[in-house]
């Protein structure tokens, strides 16, 4: 018999209500709120009601899936990312999966493309076997990636009712957590390219619009709320995780109406067992001229009882994992990954070639090709009359070029002002395109090359000169896929030491051999022989005893440990000698010719940044960025305010409430993400401010803090 409705939470049973009634649902419940848990409850409701129907539920990331498949274990029940859902939805449709590929590679308007952008015939994949799904692209090979599934599929939901109704039928539920961060593409397909089957089928989202904090999501479906054959929201108001003085501010900094109160149930985190109330907590704003984290740090230990080194309970978010790096003391390496002038420049040279389809010799080097573009460069800047490396000139340039299409010109002009660093965003590629076919001006194409063609005649920084001299006698042709970024470095961070490695991550083969010497180096210091036994690949000798090999791998591991602030190559030779383990396999011989750039730069460094990295990566330090952390909760949770350089984020705007809008609102929402981890107290730091220059900054904080406002300075 069906569990009574009465025993659950009044927000699932008003879902139910919606549900009875046929009509999709969106659950809205802020930080804490115990969305997940609804989610669990009502799962667990409709297969008790419906024992011989299927639930999908999409998810964002696998580790969500994970915690939703452990807590409603069920054979009905059928959890995956958004993306392998997708892909299960029509990778079984192989012919129309490559039809829909060539149209979307052949239409202007989308992001898929070949390499050269060039359009392809209907017989482009008739040889190919089938179109695959992985964690790269090659489009010439069929192979798509996570943004193209997204896409293929959005296109092939539309024109097909038979698909519609093929997933309707398997799956009369489908439920989207954490909705916020999904494209917009996969809100059309389940709200409105369904509606192409007469199949039922219920759609139910559990999010908050104020935590889309990545790139692409949605952000919303208010568009999408309403009555008729429209959403129905349910807002969940209650707060289980943050005392009141964190969920106050967090009200505050809200741009909905949903205004979140403490939970009724006495047992909830956030609830004090001996009185009944809810926590009051507390939320402290540290200010300072100069930059005094370790003084900040240093006060919230000896005056609220801080522990930084229990890293699960206490967190510091940072922006970025470069401004984590000095802290955590691995600068060079996010250095060497993060900012290498001559991959920046090598990726312009590539780009510039790819747009303009230029055609070199296979046998031109570095040096001499970058000389032939500044020629073709100068070339084309003559031929359009350009006086100027930016946009606006070029499009103003254009009216003289086009007399007949000068007001058209003048219009686009206007519409585009401002482009900032003659970067063009995707709606003013729109306007671009707009302008190309109403007027047929194809050199209209050339302000996309504009910010490139301005690097590549910059050239290199005089202080950089001694890294180009290291490849510009290379052919092109051996040195122009030279890539890497900070994923190679700090892909699969762990919040803490409990935490589970991904499949499938981004560190490149060198930082995978250094992170598999400092993990046996670990083992043997924690004891964890048997485990150490197994990672290593140094055996007995033949005649060899127990005691004289335990004391050989003794004397391997202490050498190490001695060597700790030696460079990387130093510590590389000393386990490749000792046999410690095979480290010189054709990977990374493959690794150290293909890659020699960066391996040379990177063998020089200290072996001790290096086993910082580790820790930092291991979740043994209290850092973390500030976007790793929506979904996990902390007793106290440090905040340093620091845009980090990065323009998508401007925490003066905040506080100051103007300037870009959509800066603003992103800052907002990381904001609001970082204050609620804290279960306990929490303490914002924000540095390169005073009162007397920065009055509305100090206005905003007594509002939001009232008397908690500490100068560091004074400290």
């Amino acid at each position: 018999m069906a569990k009574k409705r009465i025993d659950l939470e009044i927000e699932v049973q008003k879902i139910l209500e919606h549900i009875d009634k046929g009509n999709n649902f969106l659950l809205s419940g802020g930080a804490g709120s115990g969305k997940t848990y609804s989610l669990v409850q009502l799962i667990r409701q409709i297969i008790e009601e419906n024992p011989f129907v299927k639930v999908a539920c999409m998810t964002y990331t696998n580790s969500a899936v994970k915690e939703i498949e452990e807590r409603v274990n069920h054979k009905n029940l059928n959890v995956t990312t958004i993306h392998d859902f997708l892909w299960d939805c029509i990778s079984n449709y192989q012919k129309d999966l490559k039809k829909n590929l060539i149209e979307l590679i052949n239409d202007s308007d989308s992001k898929i493309s070949t390499i050269n952008n060039e359009k392809v015939g209907l017989d482009y994949y008739d040889k190919l076997e089938k179109i695959k799904y992985d964690n790269f692209l090659r489009i010439s090979d069929g192979i798509i990636s996570h943004d193209e599934v997204i896409l293929l599929a959005e296109k092939m939901f539309k024109n097909s009712v038979k698909l519609c109704s093929v997933v309707k039928d398997k799956f009369p539920f489908i439920f989207i957590d954490e909705y916020q961060d999904t494209q917009k593409e996969v809100i059309e397909i389940f709200l409105n390219h369904l509606k192409n089957s007469k199949k039922k089928s219920i759609v139910g989202f559990f999010g908050d619009a104020m935590q889309s904090i990545y790139e692409g999501g949605i952000g919303n479906i208010d568009a999408y709320i309403g009555e008729g054959d429209k959403v129905r929201e349910v807002q969940k108001t209650q707060n289980r995780r943050n005392p009141k003085r964190v969920y106050d501010l967090a009200n505050e900094l809200r741009t909905d109406e949903l205004v979140q109160t403490h939970s009724n149930d006495k047992n909830a985190p956030n609830m004090d067992k001996n009185s009944g109330k809810v926590k009051e907590g507390k939320v402290i704003f540290y200010y300072s001229q100069e930059e005094k984290n370790d003084v900040v740090k240093q006060n919230l230990i000896k005056d609220y009882l801080w522990d930084f080194k229990n890293n699960k309970d206490t967190k510091e978010l940072n922006l970025t994992h470069n401004l984590i790096a000095k802290k955590a003391g691995f600068p060079n390496l996010i250095e060497i990954y993060d900012k290498d002038p001559i991959v920046k420049y090598l990726q312009s040279i590539r780009k510039y070639i790819r747009l303009t389809n230029f055609s070199y010799d296979e046998i031109i080097t570095v040096d001499n090709l970058i000389i032939v573009l500044k020629s073709d460069i100068t070339a084309k800047v003559k031929s359009l009359g350009l006086k100027s490396f930016t946009a606006l000139k070029f499009i103003e340039n254009l009216k003289s070029l086009y007399p007949s299409n000068e007001s058209r010109v003048e219009t686009l002009l206007e519409k585009l002002k401002p482009i900032e660093d003659n970067t063009i965003k995707e709606e003013q590629k729109v306007l671009i395109r707009e302008f190309k076919e109403e007027t047929g001006i194809d050199d209209i194409d050339f302000i996309y090359h504009i910010k490139v063609m301005k690097e590549i005649e910059k050239g290199i920084d005089v202080k950089f000169i001694h890294l180009y001299d290291t490849i510009k006698q290379e052919k092109y042709q051996k040195v122009r896929s030279l890539f890497f970024d900070k994923d190679n470095l700090i892909d699969d961070k762990k919040q803490n030491e409990e935490d589970e490695s991904k499949k499938g991550s981004k560190r490149d083969v060198l930082i995978k051999i250094l992170y598999k010497i400092q993990y046996s180096i670990n083992l043997y210091e924690e004891n964890k022989f048997n485990e150490f036994l197994q990672i290593i690949d140094l055996k007995k000798k033949e005649g060899e005893g127990i005691i004289t090999f335990k004391n050989r791998l003794k004397k391997i591991i202490d050498d190490l440990k001695l060597k700790s602030n030696e460079k990387i190559e130093n510590i590389l030779d000393s386990v490749n000698v000792s046999g410690l383990l095979n480290i010189n396999d054709d990977r990374f011989n493959k690794f150290k010719v293909e890659k020699k750039y960066l391996y040379d730069k990177v063998k020089e460094v200290s072996f001790m940044e290096f086993i910082n990295l580790y820790n930092y990566l291991e979740g043994k330090t209290p850092f973390s960025t500030q976007h790793k952390i929506k979904g996990d909760e902390f007793d106290n949770v440090l905040v340093v305010l620091d845009n980090g350089k990065w323009n998508d984020y401007n925490f003066k705007y905040l506080f100051e409430n103007n300037g870009n809008q959509s800066v603003l609102e992103r800052t907002q929402k990381i904001f609001y993400v970082c204050c609620t981890r804290a279960k306990e107290d929490l303490a914002i730091y924000y540095y390169g401010i005073n009162e007397t220059e920065n009055a509305l900054i100090f206005k905003t904080a007594k509002e939001w803090f009232g008397d908690n406002l500490i100068d560091a300075d004074k400290l």
